[in-house]
Formats: structure tokens, C-alpha cells, sequence
């Protein structure tokens, strides 16, 4: 009888002592493969670091590069808002683009309403029209900044064209006013073709300055071809409904009177739909937008 037998065991033995062996041989050719492959990983990285050290002067170039811009404008610092607040059925009119010739008129409906409104104005059009300047203030109606060139490939071309547009403006509105304004709009919303780049590293160095940003959720389309007067509130009406806390893009530009004769009747609207006016601060809740919303 083979099983059980002294021979039984004696191949069984054998089998067992084989099967070690091939095992040991396994694990060894493995291992050394391995071994190849991480001598092959940390020859790669002692080159890798010899490399960056032999060139020190250029990191150093690149770190004093990324935050030369942080130096510059030292007077063009804001206070942070302590917290923001959101309010309950509230809209917030805003108009970009001025001062120009329709803002007067924007001025006076505002005023018959007694209603506060928000204006970012470009700076080289403040320029020209330093007294309307003066008069938004004066009405008790928020400034912000739009830019001063409202060049998208200029303003946008690094963050360091961005704050010297920014500075241009800041500082005429400042020497105008003696109000230093605290809000501010990008050109095209925060995020756009122009900016998608920079746009966070814009962002975070205006954010650390204390300047607050106001994108919109609501827009007349007064900016688009073919606009007029009953397709500006148009537009107002579906952009807004079923929301709560609304900020509205407009217009303040020579060729917007449309905007101009739609105003009453949106100002109406939202009256009639239980909502108060109120002017952006930099303690208002921001609208921002995200690449969701783009």
C-alpha cells in the first residue's frame, strides 16, 4: 500500500523541499527587481535635487516674483468687514460702466423713489465726470470699482496689471470724494474667459487688502444687442423670480436710456413683490459666481 507508506512520505518530503526552493527563488528574483527599481527612483531624485540646487538664485527669483505685487500700493488697504449680514427680501441696484450721460437721470428716478442704489464706475470715465462723482456720494448712494480701463486682456494680463488698473481708480475716487471705496466688481464677473487664469490669485491679494467683490444674480440684459425698455424688465422679472436676496446687474452707459425708461417699472416691480432697496456696503453678503455658475 503506496499512502501511508515510508516511500509515501519520503516523496512526500521531497515535494515539500522543492516547493521551499522554488519559493525562495521566487522571493529572491522579486526582491531584486524591486531593489533595481527604487536604486533606479532615488538615482532619479538626488538628480532631481542636485538640479534645483544648483540653481537656487532662480527659486529665489521665482518666490520674490510671486509676492513683489504685495509690496506695491501700501496706502491701498481697506478694513475687512467684521461679518457679513444677508437680508431677507432685499435687492440691491446696481449699475456698471459710469459715470456717463445717462447717470443723472439715473440719479433723479432714484431720488423721486427715495431709493439707494450701488455704482461701480470706470475709472477713466470718473475721470471726466468728477462732479456726478461727488453727486452719487452726496446722494447717499454706495461707490465701488469697475476698473479703471475696463481693457479685459490688459486688466487681466497677471495680478500685477490688475492692481495697478485697480490703483489708478481707487486713488481718483479717493482724491474726488475723500470716500475710499471698500466694494468692487470685475469687469465680466469674477470669473470669465479673460481671467480664468489669475482670477483666484486676483482674488485672494484683493481679498487680503480688505476689498470686498460683488458678482450679480439677476441681470436686465441691457447690455445685450437688440435691448429695450420692455425687454430690460423683462428680463428683470424672470432673472428674479423665486429669489430671495437679489443683485441686480444694470447699466450706466450713454447708449443705455433704455435702462433709464425701464427703471421706474422695475423699481414697481419689486415694490409690488414686498422688496426693500438697499445700497451694497462691504458687510453685505457677497454674490459670487463659480466656474458652476460660467
Amino acid at each position: 500500500m503506496y499512502f501511508g507508506s515510508v516511500r509515501f512520505f519520503k516523496h512526500l518530503i521531497v515535494v515539500m523541499i522543492l516547493l521551499l526552493i522554488f519559493g525562495l527563488l521566487t522571493a529572491t528574483i522579486c526582491l531584486t527587481a524591486l531593489n533595481h527599481s527604487y536604486k533606479g527612483q532615488i538615482t532619479d531624485l538626488q538628480s532631481e535635487t542636485v538640479l534645483a540646487q544648483s540653481n537656487p538664485l532662480e527659486d529665489e527669483e521665482e518666490r520674490a516674483l510671486s509676492i513683489e505685487y504685495q509690496e506695491q500700493y501700501p496706502e491701498m488697504y481697506v478694513k475687512h468687514a467684521n461679518a457679513y449680514k444677508t437680508e431677507s427680501k432685499t435687492v440691491y441696484l446696481t449699475f456698471d460702466d459710469g459715470p456717463s450721460d445717462r447717470t443723472s437721470e439715473i440719479l433723479d428716478v432714484l431720488n423721486a423713489e427715495n431709493i439707494k442704489a450701488t455704482f461701480f464706475v470706470i475709472g477713466k470715465e470718473a475721470e471726466v465726470n468728477k462732479d456726478i462723482l461727488n453727486r452719487i456720494v452726496d446722494d447717499g448712494h454706495s461707490l465701488g470699482i469697475h476698473t479703471y480701463s475696463h481693457i479685459y486682456n490688459e486688466i487681466y494680463a497677471s495680478p500685477e496689471s490688475y492692481l495697478e488698473d485697480f490703483h489708478k481708480t481707487y486713488t481718483l475716487i479717493y482724491e474726488t470724494t475723500n470716500v475710499k471705496p471698500t466694494i468692487f466688481r470685475f469687469p465680466g464677473g469674477s470669473i470669465n474667459s479673460y481671467s480664468s487664469l489669475d482670477y483666484e490669485e486676483i482674488i485672494a491679494e484683493m481679498t487680503r487688502r480688505g476689498f470686498t467683490y460683488y458678482d450679480w444674480n439677476a441681470s436686465s440684459g441691457d447690455a445685450t444687442a437688440h435691448a429695450s425698455a420692455s425687454s430690460v424688465l423683462s428680463n428683470v422679472i424672470g432673472s428674479s423670480a423665486g429669489k430671495d436676496r437679489i443683485i441686480l446687474l444694470m447699466h450706466d452707459s450713454a447708449s443705455k436710456s433704455y435702462t433709464v425708461e425701464a427703471l421706474p417699472g422695475i423699481i414697481q416691480y419689486y415694490k409690488e413683490q414686498g422688496y426693500q432697496f438697499k445700497p451694497i456696503t462691504n458687510d453685505v453678503s457677497p454674490v459670487s459666481f463659480n466656474y458652476i455658475d460660467y
